[in-house]
């Protein structure tokens, strides 16, 4: 009888402890991954602050972008790095500040992601 099927759960599931100086990382990692942008994406969807309708598309498209930006990463994540998250010290903090990058305004990381990595290689 084989045991490596019991032997590849136990890597995979294994007891690593994610290394953290920050505590309650996870739950500021929610706020800024999914909280945040679904608190703007509602505003400017509803467009409680009566913007103009250039404005407007303009957020609009921001968001859709993150959102695209934000499921690809998950999806690469789940499947490729998915090794990292464990074993990688400071994953979910270096994970909060390039989600924090992606989701502030001022930055608009997700349009330039989408823009310079993810548009040219769909347009192919």
């Amino acid at each position: 009888r084989s045991h490596f099927g019991s032997r590849f759960c136990e890597w995979r599931l294994g007891s690593a402890a994610m290394l953290s100086i920050v505590p309650q990382v996870q739950t500021i990692l929610f706020l800024i991954q999914y909280a945040f942008p679904l608190k703007c994406t509602f505003e400017t969807a509803f467009d409680a602050a009566g913007n103009s309708e250039e404005v407007q598309k303009a957020r609009q498209i921001q968001w859709v972008i993150y959102w695209i930006v934000l499921y690809l990463f998950t999806l690469l994540e789940d499947v490729l790095l998915f090794v990292l998250v464990d074993y990688f010290p400071l994953y979910a903090e270096l994970k909060c500040l390039g989600f924090f990058w992606l989701v502030a305004p001022e930055f608009s990381g997700a349009r330039f992601i989408f823009e310079s990595v993810i548009e040219p290689k769909w347009l192919r």
